[in-house]
């Protein structure tokens, strides 16, 4: 089996860029925008979230399941991420500008703006994450290419993390004000989200050839037939046994990256009483810390596996957490020790989880003789989706309830308090929930190159099969 290239491994992974500044953007400064610029109260930004996130779970499984139904002279995978570029530009800007109109009418006006963000983000993200599996089926060299795309997803998330604050600083230094100053922002982040990905559009050509559509794919199908395929292809997925474990580990993980991510800028202004541009040099810190976990990641998968890896991952970052909650150290210190802690709980899922997906559908090909890439890989999607309505619809409720004021520098002792607990202790609820359903999923490194190795003998592979289903198992 051929290895993929450097080059190819670089082409596929710019986009994860793209991915990154676009995700990151939105976790981090979505409810920040709304609540201190766009002037709504943070249960109804959080529900314009929620809004925003169920939207893209309905549209994730039509992505998914169309994804897998193209045929183009173009390729099967890079005509739809192409189509979906330039709209993520678009969105980021009108979603990040600050409208004049009624207090009434912003929510509706913002809603509509975040369900169109989401439908470019999932359009391109879908198809892209179903060309990666079809790169290469080796086992460690899947790993790696996901390893390379963590790496511009480092990148991507110091544009979206660091870029933000330091740009409107600097724009309103230069007389724009706040409402013009994030605009341009959203704006920039955009272009350079739309731009990585059209380079791998550009790069990936060869893997991604022209196809012809199947004469079982022949003819067109109703709407009605439509949305019964889609609901029996997405049943038929959801009932792989490994899909159950993983799909709880990758939501409950993904809450978890909302509420840290979306939390953090509260978390250093009001309670660390940091400046935007001190905010901004440490947020930094998480994209060299990402950097830095990367090998030492891809060796311990190597060395190990995906799903023991992560965990113990987690379990450091969650102990950690818990740690500086309660424990008190001198500000510089305290604040690196939580930015370690918060780059273990949100960067190590995207450098492991993709590549689990990659696995599931390497299980379902195996075990159902069918190509479903995309399906499978838009439960991660869906999941996104799901925990971003659900982790921003939490953080808005507690910042209601604890009394957090947007127009107001200073706040109050309980909604610091709560400020700070949702940037440590109830992250780490869902933490727990990861762990116990990785332990419990069951595709190894040892039993998916048994799968791939005995392949042809179908007899000995329904045995390998059987013992992926079990819920409890002697570990390998």
């Amino acid at each position: 089996m051929r290895k993929t290239t450097l080059t190819e491994k670089i082409g596929y992974s710019v986009a994860s860029l793209g991915d990154a500044s676009f995700y990151g953007f939105i976790s981090v400064f979505l409810l920040f925008f709304l609540t201190t610029i766009a002037g709504i109260s943070p249960a109804v930004a959080g529900t314009i979230a929620a809004v925003g996130a169920f939207w893209n779970a309905f549209f994730n499984p039509l992505i998914g399941y169309f994804a897998d139904r193209v045929y183009t002279r173009f390729g099967r995978r890079r005509p739809l991420i192409f189509a979906f570029a330039i709209p993520m530009a678009v969105t980021s800007f009108l979603l990040f500008t600050n409208i004049d109109m009624p207090a009434s009418v912003k929510p509706f006006y913002y809603g509509l703006m975040l369900m169109l963000y989401w439908t470019s983000y999932t359009g391109f993200f879908i198809p892209y994450l179903a060309l990666g599996a079809e790169y290469t089926s080796d086992y460690d060299d899947r790993t790696v290419l996901r390893l390379f795309s963590s790496f511009f997803n480092m990148i991507g998330t110091l544009f979206s993390m660091v870029i933000p604050n330091l740009l409107v600083a600097f724009l309103e230094e230069h007389g724009a004000t706040g409402s013009e100053a994030w605009s341009a922002t959203g704006l920039f982040l955009g272009i350079v989200a739309a731009a990585s990905v059209l380079i791998t559009v550009a790069t990936s050509k060869k893997k991604d050839p022209p196809c012809e559509k199947p004469a079982e794919a022949e003819g067109r199908e109703s709407f009605g037939a439509v949305l019964l395929n889609l609901f029996k292809e997405y049943a038929s997925v959801a009932a792989l046994k490994p899909m159950r474990y993983l799909i709880a580990a990758s939501l409950a993980g993904l809450i978890v990256f909302t509420m840290l991510m979306s939390d953090v800028n509260y978390y250093f202004i009001y309670v660390k009483e940091l400046s935007a541009g001190e905010t901004s040099s440490w947020l930094m810190l998480r994209t060299v810390l990402g950097i830095a976990f990367i090998p030492i990641t891809g060796k311990l998968v190597l060395r190990f596996d995906k799903r023991e890896t992560m965990i113990g991952f987690l379990a450091v970052g969650a102990a950690g957490l818990c740690l500086m909650r309660f424990t008190e150290f001198g500000i510089a210190l305290e604040i690196g020790l939580y930015m370690v802690f918060l780059t273990i709980c949100t960067a190590i899922y995207w450098q492991i989880m993709p590549g689990i997906f990659y696995d599931v559908a390497e299980y379902d090909r195996i075990k159902n003789g069918r190509t479903r890439t995309a399906t499978i890989v838009s439960f991660q999607g869906l999941v996104e989706a799901l925990a971003v309505g659900i982790g921003g619809q939490i953080l808005g409720v507690v910042l209601e309830q604890a009394g957090f004021d947007g127009t107001s520098p200073v706040q109050t002792e309980n909604a610091l308090v709560w400020i700070e607990n949702a940037a440590t202790l109830i992250p780490v609820a869902f933490i727990l929930v990861v762990c116990v359903a990785l332990y419990k999923y069951p595709i190894t490194k040892a039993r998916y190159e048994e799968m791939l190795e005995n392949e042809e003998n179908s007899e000995y592979n329904r045995d390998v099969l059987e013992k992926t289903g079990e819920t409890k198992e002697k570990q390998i």
